[in-house]
């Protein structure tokens, strides 16, 4: 699991700021903890305050540790944050824990493919500790990684990476464990640009596809009802492709995107996705996930990760119906600035009990972001 991570210099984030994620101890909602760490948060913050780009920062990982989909173009401009000096490195840093083992990852770039310089500890002591710039400052713990040659052809290409493609499966089983969370992170959007993701697979494929291939009509049609929406559904060839239509009195039918509100077809995004991917993300983080969503659809996804076990989530929102301790908890809930994030508890002096209103403790000022 994810224990902590901090970035610096990356688009709005002039200095470090760090998402911790360690539990505190509370006896309540207890879902939403795992190892003491916080398996199901909701971030907060004012717009333009970076919930945004801290997703997008979480998931700079994936592109040079993973083959998985990486964000387009457009998600990566402005990549530095242009109030520090053009000669100063973005910094990334990831806290781990698998089992008993804590892992801890770091690394520098100049750009999205332009790496500096990368280490890795385990429990407290370095393993790797590799400049790309000055082949004197190139440590790698041979005790691990035997006297394997590396042979890396540029930048671009990790350290990291090229150790595990190149190493027997589960030599190194630290390593294998990081890289399998990395290759399990899934990042997308429920925002009006349909399906954008990225982490988890390389696959391009059509919501009606997934939803035919998986089986579930009949339980797609129960989750819509769950949210107040009665469709009829039905698949119908056309052209030699599966549309899902809808099916109404008097036998009249209407393909389903062309009937489905905007808060309809994200619902439909993210049905697709538990079921597609559910079983196997290790990190999934929604941005925006309830920005065309009902507060009772909200609650209800909110209701449904928590009841998951096998993967973290991150949710931001600026819905405050969702803070609430039947729903979150003052560690699990964060507020973020471009300085800061914190979570509720750390926001007051005020000792926050389950009997509390969270919401309306936020709306009166009573954190300090």
């Amino acid at each position: 699991m994810l224990q902590y991570f901090e970035v610096e210099g990356f688009r709005g984030f002039r200095d470090r700021v760090r998402f911790d994620l360690k539990a505190r101890n509370y006896d309540f909602n207890l879902e939403v903890v795992s190892q003491d760490i916080i398996k199901n948060s909701l971030i907060y913050g004012k717009n333009g305050s970076g919930k945004s780009s801290l997703g997008i920062a979480l998931f700079d990982v994936i592109a040079h540790l993973t083959d998985k989909r990486h964000f387009d173009p457009e998600y990566l401009e402005a990549y530095k944050n242009l109030d520090r000096p053009e000669n100063e490195p973005i910094s990334f840093a990831y806290a781990f824990r698998f089992g008993d083992t804590n892992v801890h990852y770091r690394y520098t770039k100049n750009a999205p493919h332009d790496l500096l310089h990368e280490t890795l500890s385990v429990d407290g002591v370095p393993v790797i500790d590799y400049d790309y710039a000055d082949p004197s400052c190139r440590m790698v713990d041979r005790t691990f990684f035997g006297d394997i040659r590396i042979d890396l052809p540029d930048n671009r290409l990790s350290v990291l990476k090229y150790l595990y493609r190149n190493l027997p499966t589960n030599k190194v089983p630290f390593l294998t464990k990081l890289f399998k969370f990395c290759e399990g992170m899934l990042w997308f959007r429920s925002l009006s640009d349909g399906n954008v993701y990225a982490g988890y697979t390389t696959d391009s494929w059509r919501l009606t596809d997934v939803l035919y291939d998986s089986q579930k009509l009949e339980d797609f049609a129960a989750f819509l009802r769950e949210n107040g929406i009665t469709y009829d559904l039905a698949f119908r060839e056309v052209d030699g492709k599966q549309q899902l239509f809808v099916r109404f009195a008097g036998g009249r039918v209407a393909n389903f995107f062309s009937v489905a509100s905007t808060g309809t077809r994200a619902l439909m995004l993210f049905y697709t996705w538990s079921v597609s991917a559910f079983n196997d993300i290790t990190l999934l983080f929604i941005d925006e996930f309830d920005a065309f969503l009902h507060y009772e659809s909200a609650a209800a996804i909110v209701r449904r990760l928590n009841g998951i076990p096998n993967f973290q989530s991150i949710l931001t929102t600026h819905n405050t119906y969702l803070m609430q301790n039947k729903f979150t908890r003052p560690d699990a809930c964060f507020l973020i600035t471009d300085t800061r994030i914190c979570t509720l508890a750390e926001a007051t002096q005020k000792e926050l009990r389950e009997a509390h209103n969270l919401e309306k403790l936020y709306v009166n000022g009573a954190f300090c972001e």
